[in-house]
Protein backbone atom coordinates (compact mmCIF):
# COMPACT_ATOMS: atom_id res chain seq x y z
CA UNK A 1 0.00 0.00 0.00
CA UNK A 2 1.35 3.26 -0.96
CA UNK A 3 2.32 5.23 1.87
CA UNK A 4 0.08 8.56 1.16
CA UNK A 5 -2.78 6.07 0.58
CA UNK A 6 -1.78 4.16 4.53
CA UNK A 7 -1.41 8.19 6.11
CA UNK A 8 -4.71 9.08 4.46
CA UNK A 9 -6.65 5.64 6.12
CA UNK A 10 -5.05 6.74 9.11
CA UNK A 11 -6.55 9.63 9.36
CA UNK A 12 -9.75 8.61 8.67
CA UNK A 13 -9.72 6.08 11.18
CA UNK A 14 -8.24 8.29 13.85
CA UNK A 15 -10.88 10.44 12.93
CA UNK A 16 -13.96 8.14 13.46
CA UNK A 17 -12.21 6.90 16.39
CA UNK A 18 -12.05 10.10 18.22
CA UNK A 19 -15.84 10.80 17.15
CA UNK A 20 -16.84 7.47 18.78
CA UNK A 21 -14.74 8.38 22.02
CA UNK A 22 -16.87 11.41 21.93
CA UNK A 23 -19.89 9.49 21.85
CA UNK A 24 -19.07 7.29 24.89
CA UNK A 25 -17.43 10.22 27.01
CA UNK A 26 -20.92 12.27 26.65
CA UNK A 27 -22.97 8.99 26.84
CA UNK A 28 -23.22 9.07 31.09
CA UNK A 29 -23.99 12.71 30.91
CA UNK A 30 -27.10 15.05 30.72
CA UNK A 31 -27.19 18.24 28.93
CA UNK A 32 -29.54 20.88 31.06
CA UNK A 33 -30.72 22.66 28.16
CA UNK A 34 -32.13 19.70 26.35
CA UNK A 35 -33.44 18.53 29.76
CA UNK A 36 -35.36 21.68 30.63
CA UNK A 37 -36.65 22.23 27.12
CA UNK A 38 -38.34 18.67 26.23
CA UNK A 39 -39.61 18.87 30.26
CA UNK A 40 -41.45 21.80 29.24
CA UNK A 41 -42.60 20.51 26.00
CA UNK A 42 -44.76 18.03 27.88
CA UNK A 43 -45.00 19.88 30.79
CA UNK A 44 -45.86 23.48 29.55
CA UNK A 45 -44.54 26.86 30.35
CA UNK A 46 -47.22 27.54 33.19
CA UNK A 47 -46.77 26.13 36.72
CA UNK A 48 -49.90 23.72 36.44
CA UNK A 49 -50.40 24.67 32.70
CA UNK A 50 -50.93 21.91 30.36
CA UNK A 51 -48.54 21.53 27.75
CA UNK A 52 -50.54 20.86 24.52
CA UNK A 53 -49.87 23.38 22.49
CA UNK A 54 -45.85 24.34 24.31
CA UNK A 55 -44.12 22.90 21.13
CA UNK A 56 -44.99 26.33 19.43
CA UNK A 57 -42.65 27.76 21.15
CA UNK A 58 -40.12 25.63 23.00
CA UNK A 59 -39.44 23.66 19.29
CA UNK A 60 -38.11 27.45 17.74
CA UNK A 61 -36.07 27.53 20.97
CA UNK A 62 -34.64 24.30 20.41
CA UNK A 63 -33.32 25.49 16.46
CA UNK A 64 -32.08 28.53 18.18
CA UNK A 65 -30.08 26.61 20.63
CA UNK A 66 -29.13 24.23 17.80
CA UNK A 67 -27.02 26.84 15.35
CA UNK A 68 -25.17 27.79 18.25
CA UNK A 69 -23.98 24.20 18.50
CA UNK A 70 -21.22 22.06 16.48
CA UNK A 71 -23.00 19.01 15.09
CA UNK A 72 -21.67 15.42 16.55
CA UNK A 73 -22.47 13.46 13.44
CA UNK A 74 -22.73 14.73 9.55
CA UNK A 75 -25.75 13.65 7.98
CA UNK A 76 -24.13 11.95 4.77
CA UNK A 77 -26.30 10.60 2.09
CA UNK A 78 -29.46 12.45 3.50
CA UNK A 79 -29.53 15.24 0.85
CA UNK A 80 -33.05 13.63 -0.71
CA UNK A 81 -34.67 13.49 2.13
CA UNK A 82 -33.99 16.92 2.92
CA UNK A 83 -34.75 18.40 -0.16
CA UNK A 84 -37.97 15.96 -0.34
CA UNK A 85 -38.85 17.15 2.78
CA UNK A 86 -38.79 20.89 2.17
CA UNK A 87 -40.25 20.25 -1.36
CA UNK A 88 -43.60 18.51 0.33
CA UNK A 89 -43.39 21.77 2.37
CA UNK A 90 -43.28 24.11 -0.65
CA UNK A 91 -46.36 21.38 -1.87
CA UNK A 92 -48.28 21.88 0.86
CA UNK A 93 -48.51 25.62 0.92
CA UNK A 94 -49.43 25.81 -2.84
CA UNK A 95 -52.39 22.86 -2.34
CA UNK A 96 -53.19 24.91 0.96
CA UNK A 97 -53.01 28.33 -0.54
CA UNK A 98 -55.71 27.36 -3.19
CA UNK A 99 -57.18 24.60 -0.86
CA UNK A 100 -60.76 23.95 -0.95
CA UNK A 101 -61.15 24.06 3.14
CA UNK A 102 -64.51 24.73 4.75
CA UNK A 103 -64.23 27.58 5.90
CA UNK A 104 -66.90 27.12 8.79
CA UNK A 105 -65.27 24.79 10.64
CA UNK A 106 -61.52 24.12 9.27
CA UNK A 107 -58.12 24.54 11.44
CA UNK A 108 -56.16 27.49 10.13
CA UNK A 109 -53.65 25.94 7.54
CA UNK A 110 -51.02 29.22 7.96
CA UNK A 111 -50.64 27.37 11.00
CA UNK A 112 -50.06 23.55 10.60
CA UNK A 113 -47.68 24.72 7.93
CA UNK A 114 -45.32 26.58 10.00
CA UNK A 115 -45.57 23.74 12.82
CA UNK A 116 -44.83 21.38 9.98
CA UNK A 117 -41.93 23.54 8.80
CA UNK A 118 -40.74 23.63 12.50
CA UNK A 119 -40.62 19.86 13.08
CA UNK A 120 -38.72 19.58 9.98
CA UNK A 121 -36.16 21.80 10.50
CA UNK A 122 -36.13 20.70 14.73
CA UNK A 123 -35.53 16.81 13.15
CA UNK A 124 -32.58 17.57 11.30
CA UNK A 125 -31.17 19.26 14.39
CA UNK A 126 -31.64 16.15 16.36
CA UNK A 127 -30.24 13.21 14.15
CA UNK A 128 -27.24 15.74 13.73
CA UNK A 129 -26.63 15.60 17.07
CA UNK A 130 -26.76 19.99 17.92
CA UNK A 131 -29.21 18.78 19.81
CA UNK A 132 -28.61 15.95 22.70
CA UNK A 133 -31.62 13.57 22.61
CA UNK A 134 -30.64 11.06 25.23
CA UNK A 135 -30.76 14.28 27.34
CA UNK A 136 -34.34 15.27 25.98
CA UNK A 137 -35.83 11.77 26.90
CA UNK A 138 -34.73 12.41 30.14
CA UNK A 139 -36.65 15.34 30.43
CA UNK A 140 -40.03 14.09 29.09
CA UNK A 141 -39.98 10.82 31.10
CA UNK A 142 -39.32 13.25 34.07
CA UNK A 143 -42.06 15.31 33.29
CA UNK A 144 -44.30 12.29 32.42
CA UNK A 145 -43.37 10.43 35.67
CA UNK A 146 -44.32 13.72 37.53
CA UNK A 147 -47.51 14.22 35.74
CA UNK A 148 -49.12 10.93 37.08
CA UNK A 149 -49.62 11.85 40.99
CA UNK A 150 -50.08 15.15 40.11
CA UNK A 151 -53.43 14.00 37.89
CA UNK A 152 -54.59 11.85 40.59
CA UNK A 153 -54.08 14.88 43.16
CA UNK A 154 -56.59 16.83 40.95
CA UNK A 155 -53.77 19.67 39.96
CA UNK A 156 -53.82 19.17 36.17
CA UNK A 157 -56.61 18.68 33.60
CA UNK A 158 -59.33 15.53 34.13
CA UNK A 159 -60.47 15.82 31.03
CA UNK A 160 -61.41 12.19 30.22
CA UNK A 161 -62.45 11.24 33.50
CA UNK A 162 -60.50 8.65 35.00
CA UNK A 163 -58.38 8.18 32.09
CA UNK A 164 -54.47 9.75 32.82
CA UNK A 165 -54.34 13.12 30.79
CA UNK A 166 -52.75 15.78 32.69
CA UNK A 167 -50.32 18.24 30.96
CA UNK A 168 -51.04 16.59 27.95
CA UNK A 169 -54.87 17.27 27.48
CA UNK A 170 -56.07 14.43 24.97
CA UNK A 171 -55.97 10.92 25.47
CA UNK A 172 -54.86 10.19 22.25
CA UNK A 173 -51.92 12.39 22.85
CA UNK A 174 -51.36 10.83 26.18
CA UNK A 175 -51.34 7.56 24.77
CA UNK A 176 -49.16 8.48 22.07
CA UNK A 177 -46.58 10.11 23.82
CA UNK A 178 -46.51 7.65 26.89
CA UNK A 179 -45.32 5.03 23.92
CA UNK A 180 -42.78 6.62 22.26
CA UNK A 181 -41.07 8.54 25.14
CA UNK A 182 -41.49 4.72 26.66
CA UNK A 183 -39.95 3.25 24.14
CA UNK A 184 -36.64 5.26 24.00
CA UNK A 185 -36.62 5.51 27.90
CA UNK A 186 -36.28 1.82 27.31
CA UNK A 187 -33.73 1.96 25.01
CA UNK A 188 -31.46 4.53 26.75
CA UNK A 189 -31.69 3.04 30.61
CA UNK A 190 -28.67 0.18 30.18
CA UNK A 191 -28.54 -1.46 33.76
CA UNK A 192 -31.53 -4.24 34.67
CA UNK A 193 -32.73 -3.25 37.74
CA UNK A 194 -33.83 0.66 36.23
CA UNK A 195 -34.46 -0.75 32.79
CA UNK A 196 -36.81 -3.19 34.51
CA UNK A 197 -38.70 -0.32 36.78
CA UNK A 198 -38.89 1.87 33.60
CA UNK A 199 -40.93 -0.75 31.86
CA UNK A 200 -43.22 -1.19 34.64
CA UNK A 201 -44.03 2.18 35.16
CA UNK A 202 -44.41 3.07 31.32
CA UNK A 203 -46.68 -0.12 30.65
CA UNK A 204 -49.04 1.38 33.81
CA UNK A 205 -49.22 4.96 32.61
CA UNK A 206 -50.08 3.60 29.36
CA UNK A 207 -52.74 1.19 30.87
CA UNK A 208 -54.34 4.66 32.89
CA UNK A 209 -54.28 6.51 29.63
CA UNK A 210 -57.40 3.90 28.70
CA UNK A 211 -55.56 4.38 25.04
CA UNK A 212 -56.09 0.24 23.47
CA UNK A 213 -54.12 1.59 20.15
CA UNK A 214 -51.28 2.74 22.20
CA UNK A 215 -51.15 -0.49 23.96
CA UNK A 216 -51.03 -2.34 21.10
CA UNK A 217 -48.10 -0.30 19.12
CA UNK A 218 -46.27 -0.30 22.48
CA UNK A 219 -46.65 -4.03 22.60
CA UNK A 220 -46.00 -4.44 19.02
CA UNK A 221 -42.91 -2.46 18.84
CA UNK A 222 -41.57 -4.57 22.25
CA UNK A 223 -42.30 -7.90 19.70
CA UNK A 224 -40.39 -5.97 17.23
CA UNK A 225 -37.08 -5.41 19.24
CA UNK A 226 -37.46 -9.10 20.39
CA UNK A 227 -37.52 -10.71 17.54
CA UNK A 228 -36.37 -8.66 14.68
CA UNK A 229 -33.16 -8.81 15.08
CA UNK A 230 -33.40 -12.67 14.94
CA UNK A 231 -35.11 -12.67 11.48
CA UNK A 232 -34.04 -12.29 7.97
CA UNK A 233 -35.54 -9.08 5.35
CA UNK A 234 -38.45 -11.35 4.42
CA UNK A 235 -39.15 -12.45 7.63
CA UNK A 236 -39.23 -8.73 9.09
CA UNK A 237 -41.73 -8.03 6.31
CA UNK A 238 -43.34 -11.21 7.54
CA UNK A 239 -43.79 -9.61 11.03
CA UNK A 240 -44.84 -6.50 10.52
CA UNK A 241 -47.82 -8.19 8.06
CA UNK A 242 -48.74 -10.38 10.84
CA UNK A 243 -48.07 -7.18 13.06
CA UNK A 244 -50.61 -5.48 10.94
CA UNK A 245 -52.84 -8.70 11.19
CA UNK A 246 -52.89 -9.24 15.23
CA UNK A 247 -53.58 -5.10 15.49
CA UNK A 248 -56.51 -5.21 13.43
CA UNK A 249 -57.85 -8.49 14.73
CA UNK A 250 -57.81 -6.96 18.37
CA UNK A 251 -59.45 -3.91 17.68
CA UNK A 252 -62.23 -5.83 15.83
CA UNK A 253 -62.88 -8.62 17.99
CA UNK A 254 -61.46 -7.83 20.96
CA UNK A 255 -62.22 -3.73 21.59
CA UNK A 256 -64.75 -4.30 24.11
CA UNK A 257 -63.12 -7.24 26.36
CA UNK A 258 -62.85 -7.04 30.01
CA UNK A 259 -61.84 -3.62 31.76
CA UNK A 260 -62.81 -1.86 28.06
CA UNK A 261 -66.39 -3.51 28.40
CA UNK A 262 -67.42 0.01 29.10
CA UNK A 263 -66.17 1.76 25.99
CA UNK A 264 -69.24 0.89 23.77
CA UNK A 265 -70.82 4.91 23.90
CA UNK A 266 -67.55 6.32 22.98
CA UNK A 267 -66.36 3.59 20.69
CA UNK A 268 -70.09 4.21 18.30
CA UNK A 269 -69.01 8.16 18.71
CA UNK A 270 -65.65 6.96 17.14
CA UNK A 271 -66.99 4.97 14.46
CA UNK A 272 -69.44 7.93 13.49
CA UNK A 273 -66.54 10.45 13.23
CA UNK A 274 -64.30 7.71 11.06
CA UNK A 275 -67.97 7.06 9.00
CA UNK A 276 -68.03 11.00 8.59
CA UNK A 277 -64.16 10.93 7.56
CA UNK A 278 -64.36 8.33 5.41
CA UNK A 279 -67.03 10.22 2.88
CA UNK A 280 -64.50 13.66 3.40
CA UNK A 281 -62.27 11.63 1.91
CA UNK A 282 -63.64 10.01 -0.89
CA UNK A 283 -64.92 13.71 -2.04
CA UNK A 284 -61.63 15.45 -1.53
CA UNK A 285 -59.33 16.31 -4.35
CA UNK A 286 -56.68 14.52 -6.00
CA UNK A 287 -53.90 16.58 -4.52
CA UNK A 288 -56.12 17.06 -1.15
CA UNK A 289 -58.45 20.04 0.22
CA UNK A 290 -55.63 21.67 1.80
CA UNK A 291 -54.05 21.85 5.67
CA UNK A 292 -56.79 22.05 8.27
CA UNK A 293 -59.55 20.64 6.49
CA UNK A 294 -59.50 17.38 8.22
CA UNK A 295 -62.50 17.57 10.72
CA UNK A 296 -65.89 16.61 10.42
CA UNK A 297 -69.06 18.48 11.86
CA UNK A 298 -71.55 16.84 13.71
CA UNK A 299 -74.93 17.91 15.59
CA UNK A 300 -73.07 21.47 16.30
CA UNK A 301 -69.43 19.90 17.10
CA UNK A 302 -66.19 19.90 15.19
CA UNK A 303 -64.12 16.72 15.64
CA UNK A 304 -60.80 15.82 14.16
CA UNK A 305 -60.06 12.75 12.19
CA UNK A 306 -58.96 9.85 14.57
CA UNK A 307 -56.51 8.44 11.49
CA UNK A 308 -53.63 10.21 10.50
CA UNK A 309 -54.23 8.36 7.21
CA UNK A 310 -57.13 10.11 6.36
CA UNK A 311 -56.04 13.22 7.55
CA UNK A 312 -53.25 13.51 5.34
CA UNK A 313 -55.48 11.87 2.36
CA UNK A 314 -57.78 14.92 2.68
CA UNK A 315 -55.22 17.33 3.49
CA UNK A 316 -52.57 16.71 1.12
CA UNK A 317 -54.19 14.38 -1.46
CA UNK A 318 -52.89 11.02 -2.33
CA UNK A 319 -49.07 12.63 -3.20
CA UNK A 320 -48.46 13.57 0.91
CA UNK A 321 -50.25 10.67 1.89
CA UNK A 322 -47.69 8.49 0.13
CA UNK A 323 -45.04 10.75 0.21
CA UNK A 324 -45.49 10.60 4.61
CA UNK A 325 -46.25 7.10 4.98
CA UNK A 326 -43.19 6.15 2.48
CA UNK A 327 -40.50 8.80 4.69
CA UNK A 328 -42.12 6.98 8.10
CA UNK A 329 -41.14 3.78 6.41
CA UNK A 330 -38.60 3.88 4.64
CA UNK A 331 -36.23 6.14 7.41
CA UNK A 332 -37.55 4.60 10.78
CA UNK A 333 -38.32 1.12 9.91
CA UNK A 334 -35.57 0.72 6.95
CA UNK A 335 -37.23 -2.15 4.93
CA UNK A 336 -34.21 -3.42 2.72
CA UNK A 337 -31.75 -3.35 5.95
CA UNK A 338 -29.80 -6.37 6.05
CA UNK A 339 -28.09 -5.95 9.28
CA UNK A 340 -29.59 -3.35 10.89
CA UNK A 341 -27.45 -2.13 14.77
CA UNK A 342 -29.11 -2.51 18.04
CA UNK A 343 -30.01 1.11 17.92
CA UNK A 344 -31.48 0.84 14.72
CA UNK A 345 -33.21 -2.45 15.65
CA UNK A 346 -35.22 0.38 18.16
CA UNK A 347 -35.66 2.92 15.28
CA UNK A 348 -37.54 0.57 13.71
CA UNK A 349 -39.43 -0.34 16.72
CA UNK A 350 -39.66 3.25 16.73
CA UNK A 351 -41.49 3.95 13.28
CA UNK A 352 -43.68 0.18 13.83
CA UNK A 353 -45.21 1.96 16.94
CA UNK A 354 -46.24 5.28 14.80
CA UNK A 355 -47.14 3.31 11.99
CA UNK A 356 -49.79 1.28 14.62
CA UNK A 357 -50.62 4.83 16.10
CA UNK A 358 -51.47 6.65 13.25
CA UNK A 359 -54.30 4.70 12.95
CA UNK A 360 -56.55 5.72 15.39
CA UNK A 361 -54.82 7.95 17.53
CA UNK A 362 -55.44 11.40 16.03
CA UNK A 363 -52.76 13.29 14.28
CA UNK A 364 -49.63 11.36 14.90
CA UNK A 365 -47.52 12.53 11.48
CA UNK A 366 -45.53 15.80 12.39
CA UNK A 367 -46.32 16.15 15.74
CA UNK A 368 -43.37 16.16 18.02
CA UNK A 369 -43.56 12.33 18.99
CA UNK A 370 -43.26 11.63 15.22
CA UNK A 371 -40.00 13.46 15.05
CA UNK A 372 -38.54 12.61 17.75
CA UNK A 373 -38.41 9.22 15.94
CA UNK A 374 -37.40 10.51 12.96
CA UNK A 375 -34.78 12.01 14.37
CA UNK A 376 -33.76 8.93 16.15
CA UNK A 377 -33.57 6.98 13.39
CA UNK A 378 -31.47 8.96 11.17
CA UNK A 379 -28.71 9.63 13.84
CA UNK A 380 -28.70 5.64 14.83
CA UNK A 381 -28.21 5.54 10.80
CA UNK A 382 -25.16 7.92 10.49
CA UNK A 383 -23.58 6.51 14.26
CA UNK A 384 -23.95 2.92 12.24
CA UNK A 385 -21.77 4.81 9.34
CA UNK A 386 -19.26 5.87 11.84
CA UNK A 387 -18.84 2.40 13.22
CA UNK A 388 -18.62 0.87 9.36
CA UNK A 389 -16.31 2.98 8.55
CA UNK A 390 -13.85 2.36 11.63
CA UNK A 391 -14.12 -1.21 11.18
CA UNK A 392 -13.69 -0.49 7.32
CA UNK A 393 -12.01 2.58 6.58
CA UNK A 394 -10.35 1.95 3.24
CA UNK A 395 -8.25 0.16 1.05
CA UNK A 396 -5.39 -1.74 2.43
CA UNK A 397 -5.89 -0.17 6.30
CA UNK A 398 -6.11 -3.54 7.22
CA UNK A 399 -2.54 -4.35 6.48
CA UNK A 400 -0.89 -1.59 8.23
CA UNK A 401 0.08 -1.36 11.73
CA UNK A 402 -3.50 -0.04 13.17
CA UNK A 403 -5.04 -3.30 11.68
CA UNK A 404 -7.24 -3.58 15.50
CA UNK A 405 -10.61 -2.01 15.73
CA UNK A 406 -9.48 1.48 17.02
CA UNK A 407 -13.59 1.48 18.57
CA UNK A 408 -12.66 -1.27 20.45
CA UNK A 409 -11.66 0.70 23.41
CA UNK A 410 -14.55 2.79 23.43
CA UNK A 411 -17.19 0.58 23.51
CA UNK A 412 -19.91 0.52 20.12
CA UNK A 413 -22.74 1.07 21.88
CA UNK A 414 -21.88 5.01 22.66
Amino acid sequence: MLPGRRDRAAETATAVRDRLGEYARETGSIRIAEFVLFFLLISGLGPLGGGVYSYTLIVPVLCVLAFMRRPRVELKNQELLIAALILAMLYLFLVSMWGVQDAAIAADWQGRLIKFSAFTAALFFLASGRIDLRSGIAGMTTALAINVPLFFMGLVSADYGKYLTGWLGDKNVAGLTYCIVGLMALHYVKRPGPRALTFLFFTGALWLTGSRTSLAAYAAALGWVFLAPKLPVVGRWLLAVIIAFVVNRISEDYSQVGVFSDREGSDLLRARIDAASELKAEDARFVGNGLGDAVVSMEGNTWFFHSSYLTALVEGGWPWLIFVVAVSVIVMVQPFRQHPTPDEVYAQALGVAILVCAWRLGEVFYTPMWMVAMAFAIYAQQKARIQREVSDPGPGWASSEHAADPAAEHGRDG
